[in-house]
């Protein structure tokens, strides 16, 4: 089976590929030819990730290349800190600008939670699949907190300053497997793999 994972992002598209089964081959929207640019322009991670998924299968269904692959997958994650209402939620990825990197949206992270006790947060993810012009979506969810500076090389986005529950490293801390096995995406994933084994046979 071969899916189009909606986005070009080599971090995500490694860690997908360590968690969907072998069966699943994921090609990334490069490996299409796909080139436009997604707007998000949904006010939920929910819309986001149907956003994504929609443009490309509608895409791949003008350019005639349903054939060459079985469908798309798309997901949306949002950082939702408790002390600031949910922030960044939606605007998780674009949280300190639009032109912002990964260091400036965890420098900012530390800095609004500067002299605050309530450190709780949830990483959330939904994923859009699209397979034969049905569309389903499934969520994961993992619950922990900011922690006071960043630690740990490893991930990407907010992982440096993210302690999963039940933990006292950073995901940038923890082994790859480790991490994959409790992330919110990794949950997310493990709901999607039970859709395809179900649903195709995997």
């Amino acid at each position: 089976m071969k899916l189009v994972f909606a986005s070009n992002n080599k971090h995500k598209l490694s860690e997908v590929r360590q968690i969907l089964p072998e069966q699943v081959e994921v090609v990334s929207l490069k490996d299409v030819g796909f080139v436009q640019e997604i707007e998000e322009t949904g006010a939920t991670l929910e819309e986001n990730s149907l956003l994504k998924a929609n443009a490309v299968w509608e895409w791949l269904d003008k350019n005639r290349l349903l054939g060459a692959v079985d469908g798309v997958f798309a997901d949306d994650t949002g950082l939702e800190i408790a002390a600031l209402g949910g922030a960044p939620g939606v605007r998780t990825a674009r949280w300190a600008g639009d032109e912002a990197c990964d260091v400036n949206n965890r420098q900012k992270a530390l800095r609004e939670l500067m002299g605050k006790e309530d450190r709780s947060a949830r990483f959330r993810t939904v994923v859009s699949l699209i397979v034969q012009g049905k569309t389903q979506q499934v969520e994961g969810v993992v619950n922990g907190r900011i922690a006071l500076q960043e630690e740990g090389n490893g991930g990407f986005g907010y992982d440096p300053v993210f302690v999963p529950e039940g933990y006292e490293k950073t995901f940038a801390s923890l082994p790859t497997e480790v991490k994959n096995a409790i992330s919110h995406r990794g949950r997310a994933m493990e709901k999607l793999c039970e859709i395809l084994k179900k649903e195709n046979n995997i």
